[in-house]
């Protein structure tokens, strides 16, 4: 065994991790946004809104969604994390600031996001009941909305090109990773307001750089 060979064997593990944890995150990110898009329509009528928080299931659906979407965050700082040491002295201190930045906002941006929209249903199991209004469920909806479907995107968008011009500077990542990050990041940009399946999008592109990586540390290792 060579000098370099130990170093290469130390370096594996957080390259899989890195994977591992993004498809963590884009697994479970998927599922929350799921649930969380269950979320009743403001413009039913108090009564209709009581009768659907008053089923336990849909309570839970949501609680669940914003335990998802918790734990996704923790794996989705690992991904950042790992990928960020696979990056190394190579990084461009510009592009890595805006990485890391973004990443650590669309962190905050999702948890607030997925809170604001299980605020009910989280303060209805706490207190063992209460009511809910046509008003207040227009408030932590258009909250959660305006945060996932309007600000989120944009911060994806910066996350995605980023990452991308990263991977293209340093070569850790092939050529097309980074071409298909540039285009996902203009649409996740310039997609028009309030469109739900938009919220599928990054965790898509998370599993995508995922399964890439761990597919280049398995060549590599052969």
């Amino acid at each position: 065994m060579t000098e370099e060979e130990p170093q290469l064997l130390r370096r594996k593990p957080p390259v899989e991790s890195a994977a591992v944890a993004g498809v963590v995150y884009a697994i479970l990110a998927a599922v929350a946004w799921q649930l969380l898009v269950r979320f009743p329509q403001p413009t039913m009528s108090d009564q209709a809104l009581a009768s659907w928080y008053a089923e336990s299931a849909n309570r839970w659906s949501l609680i669940a969604a914003l335990n998802l979407a918790a734990i996704s965050s923790v794996a989705f700082l690992w991904f950042v994390a790992v990928v960020r040491r696979r990056i190394g002295e190579r990084e461009d201190r510009f592009f890595a600031t805006v990485f890391l930045g973004s990443a650590l906002v669309w962190v905050a941006v999702w948890l607030v996001g997925a809170a604001s929209i299980a605020a009910i249903a989280v303060a209805m199991e706490l207190t063992g009941g209460g009511s809910v209004s046509q008003d207040t469920a227009t408030l932590a909806g258009g909250l959660g909305a305006g945060l996932l479907l309007v600000a989120g995107p944009r911060i994806q968008a910066i996350f995605v090109i980023s990452t991308s011009t990263v991977f293209l500077r340093t070569g850790v990542a092939p050529r097309w990773l980074a071409l298909l990050g540039y285009m996902v990041g203009v649409g996740l940009f310039i997609v028009p307001l309030v469109i739900d399946p938009v919220g599928l999008a990054f965790p898509a592109w998370v599993l995508i750089v995922s399964v890439t990586i761990l597919a280049i540390r398995r060549t590599a290792a052969d």
